[in-house]
């Protein structure tokens, strides 16, 4: 029933208006009673007569009902002031045509002026209701609103104006036109009642009460007094009213009998749906001669009626044989009213907009007003009076107790980090590194401060060892050996001004290290402090003091705070309370009112306007008589209290200096900070001219020694040689340079001894052990200050040191020829070197009066600088970029992120890789990209000279939208990431990965660089790949990708998968391209002193540091010699031998995964398929020499390098 077409609406005609001539009425009455210019109202009355012509020729929208009701009510507050009623002073006659019988109906009176407006404000809401179409939802609304505001103009003009001043507006024509306005407004309810699918009884109640409204209406059409005043229009609505009765009818019992069905009550069903379908059988009788619209919609209802009645009744005589009732036996359907009148407000200023006349005020009503204003005043003072009485004794109360609700149970102080303190633990959090760089820098001016010590007593030992010299030297020539007359050597005069420098500085570090001992005092006294503003919230939360209350003191405090609450809420109560009365008084201005009351009512008015502060003054009232109670209860509240009160006064002492002790150590770290800076400055300074001081004591005590030797040198020579039968002293070596170098028992050890223990610990060799970690670790002499001087001559087994720079092996290692330990005094010189071992030794683990040992006390700080290490992991910088980062928990350190250099911002979630190995190149690990990053990750690609890109991604991850598709995916489609410009050149899909080469261009630079893109598509989302073939297969094929692109590297593979991995190309390596002719490959190589493949003897491989370095493997014999190096950088060598390969031998094809990673290794690599059945040398074949020759096999007669002398590094002096 939704789709049946609507049914037409009964409108009504407006009323043609005719003269009002008002304005010479109102002036003489304004200059007569009011005693005012009537000129000066011209522009209120030409308002008010353009508003009545806009009123009488009403357009037929909405705007016209808003001018009809604005016109409506300026004519009542027109009436208020100016009395134009019937026989009246001002009244002047109004004339309006009468609709029905079209003749001029005149009267002396505003109200008919009034009612002839409200007239047309209904019959044009009418006509608005009847005009729409209804065959949407919101038009139904319109309509059906429309309709209700006529009904409530036609019952206002019926209760507020009795008297029937045409035939039109009688009692008889206003009842039918509400009755048949209500009645269309229910219909449209009905309308879309069914279009909702509402519930099929509420649908049939709404149509009944349709029904029920025009009914109600067909009963005063049926009148015969009605009749005769409607003319020939009553026959046309009768006949459509008759029949919208019966058509109603027809869809309620319709409905009923859905509800009918729903209920499976199969009878009812039939007997509702037939008398359905009799009523549209009248209603079809009785649309004789109405619209096509009334015929098409009785057709679809009878379509609709008739097939529900013949299925409700074949299924009842077939199926369910339920007995049919009679329709008068079942219960009624009562309509359901959902519409009513909406009503008219004349007064209402959204509607009327402002009063036109509002300046225009009789002198009685300004009268009766002052003496209303008077009556408000005596009751705001009775008022106040009790008010102020109130509180003052509630004041004089509360003052002396000195409570504040917000202060008294203030537990949760305790419980909180107040704001100050979080500032500062917020300030600490973003500079993670405050305590660190604090304590490391105090570190670093402590340790400054003991080089500084150390290097002034180095200076102080070398002066007093070579003043003992001197002395020995004196001693052993005699006193007054000296040749007479000789100057004193320049050495001494060195010596002298080193000592007078050294005076001067140990005396300004002795003043320096009082300020240094208060700097460190002054740290230790903040820094506990600072770590616990940087560590945990919970740990400063901790720290901070905290009452300790027992159930009963908290109930007392409960009970404290609840009363002290109740005295706030009765003050603010009070407050409020008075505020209110105050404004309502200030704003009550009955003066409108007064304007139309007579003088007689007007004490009876004032009662009744003053009614409406009874209430108010009632809640007053109650509030002042509240008040004795509660201040009771406070005073037995407040002696519970005062114990608890005494102890929380103590603790919230101890909270604050707390607290301002932490603020004071948080702002006292800048100043350690510069006090520290400005200690480090000084004693950088001190230590720089200590060093210099220093070498120039050796130099002079070098001097000196020298001096010396040649003195004893003339001295031996004078000397006649001793008696052959005397044992010879061997003078191969002189004193004092054996003692410079070590004892001669040691020196003469085997090597292996050497290699374990060292071979002399200097006296100052654990002088100053307390200074660093550095000190501790250092196993050798010369890196101990004051270490042993440089030998004269090189023992025969002296141990070299391992160099960097060449690969960290020794040079060479000579034979011993004779047994070192033939002689009984080396054996016991080096037992006695092992007694003074031993007893350092035990020095070392003695417990010392602070109850720990001296090793301890080492390994302590051993341990506190490793800690120093770790903390240096920092991830200050990628928090403040979280927008950047793809997860919150995976973040670039501080130390190793990659920066961007000519982005908008350096930071970018990537990470550089070096040292893996020595055979594994620099790499950057990073995040897929985001959306936002795209453009970031392929400016760092552009920067760093990458030249492949492995991405651990698999397809479904990129369908899934997981990952960003940052790379392009047409080929010859430019696709611009920020400066940089991608090209696709070409695809290639393998078994095991997607090879992708990317040209990037930045921004418009004509040079273009080619980018090898890897995706790995068999990597999970989560966990491991789990075959382990496919993923080694993947390296081998990223290796030989890097190696096409790099044709001079040697990588490794890496360990850690990681989602986005590429090799960094360093700025010194060589990029050759794909597109590089041989002709320059080789050129490039020879201009490198590089052999090109086919007779590779060298290769540029990576070193520790990740650096291009030289690596040479000479291809020998299967039980090869080590070839030593010749001496220099291995780098700087421009020429590499050749040597002639021996026969090929096919080495076996890897059969498993582990093989085929062994293969991977750098040792298994070549570039040379020449090679691939030649034996390769390798670091075990290269240190191990046939059993039984070491290196005194014979060599090959091929092997140029043979004839070098393999101990030519210790010979070549």
């Amino acid at each position: 029933m939704e789709a049946v077409p609507r049914m037409p609406m009964i409108w009504l005609d407006l009323k043609e208006a005719g003269e009002f001539a008002f304005n010479a009425a109102v002036k003489k009455f304004v200059l007569k009673n009011y005693g005012e210019n009537p000129e000066n109202y011209n522009e209120e009355l030409r308002k008010l007569e353009v508003l009545r012509q806009s009123a009488v020729n009403v357009p037929r929208d909405f705007e016209g009902c808003s001018t009809l009701r604005k016109y409506f009510g300026q004519l009542h507050y027109l009436q208020s002031r100016i009395p134009m009623g019937a026989e009246q002073e001002a009244a002047v006659p109004i004339a309006w045509t009468e609709i029905f019988s079209g003749k001029t109906v005149t009267h002396e009176d505003i109200k008919y002026e009034q009612a002839c407006i409200l007239y047309n404000l209904g019959a044009l809401h009418s006509m608005l209701g009847a005009m729409d179409k209804r065959v949407s939802e919101e038009g139904m609304k319109v309509s059906c609103t429309h309709f209700q505001c006529a009904a409530g103009a036609f019952t206002y003009l019926r209760d507020h104006f009795p008297h029937s001043y045409s035939v039109d507006m009688s009692h008889q024509i206003l009842n039918l036109n509400i009755n048949l306005m209500l009645g269309q407004a229910q219909e449209c309810l009905l309308e879309k009642s069914m279009l909702d699918n509402r519930k099929s009884f509420l649908v049939a109640r709404i149509s009944a009460q349709v029904v029920d409204y025009y009914k109600e209406a067909c009963r005063a059409l049926e009148n015969s007094e009605t009749a005769s005043l409607l003319g020939k229009i009553q026959k046309d609505w009768k006949k459509l009213v008759q029949m919208k009765i019966y058509y109603f009818a027809a869809v309620a019992h319709l409905h009923m009998g859905k509800q009918a069905e729903e209920q499976q009550k199969f009878g009812e069903r039939v007997i509702y749906f037939q008398s359905a379908l009799d009523k549209l059988n009248e209603a079809i009788k009785l649309a004789k001669g109405q619209p096509e619209t009334v015929q098409e919609a009785l057709r679809f209802t009878m379509d609709v009626i008739g097939g529900k009645y013949n299925s409700a009744k074949k299924d009842n005589d077939f199926i369910y044989h339920e007995a049919v009732p009679a329709l008068d036996t079942l219960q009624s359907v009562k309509g359901a009213p959902l519409v009513k009148a909406l009503p008219v407000n004349p007064t209402d200023p959204a509607v009327t907009g402002p009063d036109i006349f509002a300046k225009l005020v009789p002198m009685a009503a300004h009268e009766a007003s002052s003496l209303y204003s008077e009556e408000k005043a005596k009751l705001l003072r009775d008022v106040m009076a009790k008010i102020e009485a109130k509180n003052e004794v509630l004041d004089q109360f509360m003052d002396p107790m000195q409570l504040d609700p917000e202060t008294v149970d203030n537990l949760d102080m305790y419980s909180h980090i107040p704001p100050i303190l979080m500032e500062k633990c917020a300030a600490l959090s973003v500079r993670p590194d405050t305590v660190k760089n604090l304590v490391q820098s105090m570190q670093v001016l402590s340790g400054v401060f003991t080089d500084v010590e150390a290097s002034l007593k180095e200076i102080r030992d070398l002066l007093e060892e070579d003043e003992a010299q001197e002395r020995k030297l004196q001693e052993l020539l005699g006193k007054g050996s000296v040749p007479q007359g000789s100057p004193p050597p320049a050495s001494s005069t060195g010596l002298a001004e080193v000592s007078k420098e050294c005076s001067k500085y140990m005396e300004v570090h002795e003043k320096a290290s009082f300020t240094n001992t208060e700097l460190h005092k002054a740290m230790n006294l903040h820094i506990g402090n600072l770590r616990l503003l940087s560590g945990p919230l919970e740990q400063v939360r901790a720290a901070l003091p905290s009452p300790t209350l027992s159930e009963d003191d908290k109930q007392v405090l409960q009970n404290l705070k609840r009363i002290l609450g109740k005295v706030q809420e009765m003050r603010d109560q009070r407050m409020s309370l008075e505020q209110q009365l105050r404004e309502m008084i200030q704003k009550d201005d009955i003066t409108t009112s007064l304007v139309t009351t007579d003088r007689s009512e007007m004490k009876k008015l004032f009662e009744e306007q003053l009614k409406k502060y009874d209430q108010i003054k009632v809640y007053l009232e109650q509030n002042l008589a509240a008040q004795e109670n509660i201040l009771k209860a406070l005073t037995d509240a407040n002696v519970k209290y005062a114990a608890v009160r005494k102890a929380l006064a103590e603790v919230e002492h101890k909270w604050n200096t707390t607290v301002q002790t932490l603020v004071a150590s948080y702002e006292a770290y800048e100043d350690l900070m510069k006090k520290s800076q400005e200690g480090k400055d000084f004693y950088t300074d001190l230590e720089g001219k200590a060093a210099k001081l220093l070498e120039k004591a050796r130099a002079a005590c070098q001097a000196a020694e020298a001096n010396r030797q040649q003195i004893l040198e003339k001295e031996m020579k004078k000397h006649p040689p001793p008696r052959p039968t005397a044992p010879k002293p061997s003078l191969q070596k002189k004193p004092l340079e054996l003692e410079a170098e070590g004892p001669e028992d040691l020196r003469s050890l085997p090597p292996d001894v050497l290699a374990a223990h060292p071979a002399r610990l200097p006296p100052t060799a654990f002088q100053r052990q307390s200074s660093s970690t550095d000190d501790l670790l250092s196993s050798s002499p010369e890196s101990q200050h004051g270490g042993s001087k440089a030998a004269v001559g090189q023992p025969l087994l002296q141990p070299t040191k391992a160099d960097a720079k060449e690969g960290q092996k020794p040079k060479a290692v000579q034979l011993i020829e004779n047994d070192p330990y033939e002689k009984p005094e080396r054996v016991l010189r080096l037992r006695a070197e092992l007694e003074r071992f031993r007893a350092l030794l035990q020095r070392l683990e003695q417990t010392e009066p602070g109850g720990t040992a001296e090793l301890d006390a080492l390994w302590k700080e051993l341990q506190d600088a490793q800690e120093r290490d770790a903390r240096q992991l920092s991830i200050a910088i990628a928090r403040c970029y979280s927008m950047k980062n793809r997860h919150q928990d995976i973040m670039p350190y501080d130390r190793n992120r990659v920066v961007l250099r000519s982005g908008k911002d350096d930071y970018i979630n990537a990470s550089r890789v070096e040292d893996l190995s020595p055979y594994c190149p620099t790499i950057i690990a990073t995040q897929a990209p985001l959306l936002g990053t795209a453009a970031d990750f392929w400016l760092m690609i552009y920067e760093q000279k990458v030249s492949v890109v492995v991405m651990l991604v698999s397809e479904q991850e990129l369908e899934k939208q997981k990952v960003l598709r940052y790379f392009p995916t047409e080929r010859g489609q430019p696709v611009v990431q920020g400066p940089i410009t991608l090209v696709l050149s070409s695809v290639k899909a393998a078994p095991t990965h997607v090879e992708r080469m990317i040209t990037l261009q930045y921004r418009d630079q004509s040079l273009k660089r080619t980018v090898i893109h890897l995706q790995f598509t068999s990597w999970p989302e989560l966990g491991l790949p789990d075959s382990k073939a496919s993923l080694l297969r993947f390296i081998q094929d990223v290796h030989g990708h890097y190696l096409h692109q790099r044709p001079l590297h040697t990588p490794h593979p890496w360990c850690t998968p990681l989602p986005q991995l590429y090799f960094q190309q360093d700025p010194q390596d060589l990029v050759l391209g794909g597109d590089v002719p041989i002709s320059s490959i080789q050129a490039t190589i020879a201009k490198l002193s590089i052999k090109p493949p086919g007779g590779v003897e060298g290769g540029v491989g990576w070193g520790a540091g990740g650096r291009p370095c030289a690596q040479r493997y000479g291809v020998c014999a299967p039980n090869p010699e080590p070839v030593p190096e010749p001496p220099g950088d291995a780098e700087s060598s421009n020429h590499v031998e050749e040597i002639p390969p021996p026969a090929p031998a096919a080495p076996p094809a890897p059969t498993s995964s582990l093989e085929l990673l062994a293969s991977l290794t750098p040792e298994a690599f070549t570039l040379d398929a020449s090679l691939k059945g030649k034996q390769r040398m390798n670091k075990q074949n290269f240190l191990q020499a046939q059993t039984g020759e070491g290196l005194r096999a014979p060599r090959p007669s091929d092997d140029p390098l043979s004839m070098l002398d393999p101990l030519w590094t210790l010979n070549k002096s």
